[in-house]
């Protein structure tokens, strides 16, 4: 065979021994890099959750404060209508001995006494029952944003709570 024969065929087997090997690396390469792009992905994915939860925390925290003040609300309306509601029985308690005073009493001078005190007792009352409606009202409504900054806080919660069980899978894993 002449030499030219010779490298063509030396050129041939070469070119069929390493073909295999290129693909092999190319495949091999092609894994890695598929391997590399899905770790980043979850890389990706980590800090989407956990800013999440970031973010998620800090809404806690806020409507946390807001549910506090809402209850404060709440507890100063509850105090000043049990305030009033003391008042207005002593108020009645007064208007009922004065009555009862009244009734008994001889003495014209104190009969009249009685009387200004028995109608300045019922004005009394009669503004304290009304001043008792606008509190019941003010409860009522500090009641209902209660429940409603508490609904908002469990929400904020629950959600939460939902983001934490989407880090656990990444927390066992590392």
């Amino acid at each position: 065979m002449k030499r030219t024969e010779i490298l063509a065929m030396f050129a041939v087997l070469a070119i069929s021994v390493t073909m295999p090997a290129f693909s092999q690396v190319s495949q091999s390469d092609s894994q890695i890099l598929q391997a590399i792009l899905s770790e980043l992905r979850g890389l990706h994915r980590d800090m989407r959750v956990s800013a999440l939860s970031q973010i998620l925390l800090t809404e806690l925290q806020t409507q946390q404060t807001v549910v506090n003040a809402a209850n404060e609300r709440v507890n100063g309306a509850r105090l000043q209508l049990s305030n009033l509601q003391a008042d207005e029985k002593l108020a009645s308690a007064k208007l009922a001995s004065s009555q009862e005073k009244l009734t008994e009493g001889s003495d014209p001078t104190q009969t009249e006494a009685l009387s200004e005190g028995v109608a300045e007792f019922k004005s009394a009352l009669t503004a304290l029952k009304a001043k008792d409606e606008g509190l019941t009202t003010n409860l009522q409504m500090a009641e209902s944003q209660l429940r409603s900054a508490q609904d908002t806080l469990d929400d904020i919660q629950q959600r939460l709570e939902e983001t934490v069980k989407k880090l656990q899978p990444i927390a066992d894993t590392h």
